[in-house]
C-alpha cells in the first residue's frame, strides 16, 4: 500500500527577516529577545495602557454626568407637576380658612375633618417629594421669596413684615416655584428735626 498524501504537506511557511526566530535563538534553541524592540514595544504598550486608562475614566464621568443629568430632568419635572397641583392645595387652604371661621353643626365638623386630612396627606406627598412651603406671616419682607400685592403704612410694628398671605409660596428644592402673595406693613419714618 502507498502512502496517502496530505493536502498539508507541500505547504511551506516563509519567514520575514523580521520575524526570522532563528536569528533570535542561541544554541540550546531558546528565543532571545532583540534588545532595540523591548523599550519600544514597552513605550507602546505604556501608551496604550495611558490611552485605555484615559477612556476609563472619560466613561466613568461620562456616565456620572449623564446620571446627574437624569436627576436633574427627573426634579424639573416633579417640579412642573407639583406647579400643576398647587391651586388644589389653594384651594384645599381657602376651604379650611373659611370652614374654620364659622362651623355650625357637627355635620360640618366632620366634613372639616375630612378635608384637613386630605389636605394634610397631599402636603406631605409634596414636601416628601421636595416642595416647601415659605413662610411669610410675621416675617421680614423678601423680594426673592415675596410678592408684595398691597403695601399698608401700619401705626405700629416693624419696617416691611409681611402682615397678612394671600397665596402661599412655595419652593421646590431650593427653587422658587411661586412666591408668596402678601401684604406688607410698612412703618412711615418720622421726620427727623
Amino acid at each position: 500500500m502507498g502512502k496517502k498524501e496530505n493536502k498539508y504537506d507541500n505547504i511551506e511557511i516563509k519567514v520575514s527577516d523580521e520575524d526570522d526566530m532563528d536569528n533570535n535563538a542561541n544554541d540550546d534553541g531558546v528565543i532571545q529577545n532583540d534588545s532595540s524592540e523591548a523599550p519600544t514595544n514597552m513605550k507602546s504598550e505604556n501608551n496604550h495602557l495611558e490611552q485605555l486608562q484615559r477612556l476609563q475614566a472619560e466613561f466613568i464621568n461620562y456616565k456620572k454626568r449623564i446620571e446627574r443629568e437624569k436627576l436633574e430632568f427627573s426634579d424639573y419635572c416633579k417640579g412642573e407637576l407639583i406647579s400643576e397641583l398647587l391651586p388644589v392645595l389653594d384651594d384645599f387652604d381657602r376651604l379650611l380658612q373659611h370652614s374654620n371661621s364659622s362651623p355650625t353643626n357637627f355635620a360640618r365638623n366632620e366634613a372639616l375633618n375630612g378635608v384637613q386630612l386630605i389636605y394634610r396627606n397631599l402636603l406631605e406627598i409634596l414636601i416628601k417629594e421636595g416642595l416647601n412651603p415659605i413662610d411669610a406671616v410675621g416675617k421680614k419682607f423678601d423680594p426673592t421669596i415675596h410678592e408684595a400685592l398691597l403695601i399698608d403704612p401700619a401705626s405700629e410694628g416693624d419696617h416691611e413684615i409681611v402682615a397678612e398671605e394671600w397665596k402661599k409660596g412655595y419652593l421646590f428644592k431650593g427653587r422658587l416655584l411661586r412666591p408668596a402673595q402678601v401684604k406688607v406693613a410698612k412703618i412711615e419714618h418720622a421726620a427727623e428735626n
